[in-house]
């Protein structure tokens, strides 16, 4: 069954890390996880810790992650700041519905 996660804020904990992006990671390759709003910093690559370390195990797990490149954008986040695999699109919400609503048994958002 395909997982559908939308993230819009970063973990504040690590806790919060693992309830979430413990789905991603092992939910991978049938996940879909949106990073949108401050959860764009998930994206970045070299981060150490819950912050950063979820997203990079979804990925080499399969998981597609995309990102919000308006969000990007808005918080100054360069392409090449961003981890290897995750796709940058401006239309995130409409991504994520569609797969939500046609592809996903599961949605989480945090």
């Amino acid at each position: 069954m395909r997982t559908c996660i939308l993230l819009m804020r970063t973990p504040v904990s690590e806790e919060d890390a693992e309830r979430l992006l413990g789905m991603a990671k092992e939910g991978a390759p049938d996940v879909g996880l949106y990073l949108l709003g401050d959860g764009v910093f998930c994206a970045r690559k070299g981060q150490v810790g819950y912050l950063g370390s979820g997203v990079k195990t979804a990925l080499e797990r399969g998981a597609e992650v995309t990102a919000s490149a308006r969000d990007l954008r808005a918080r100054g986040i360069k392409p090449e700041e961003i981890m290897k695999g995750v796709v940058q699109t401006d239309d995130l919400e409409g991504e994520f519905l569609k797969d939500a609503m046609e592809r996903s048994g599961r949605v989480f958002s945090w």
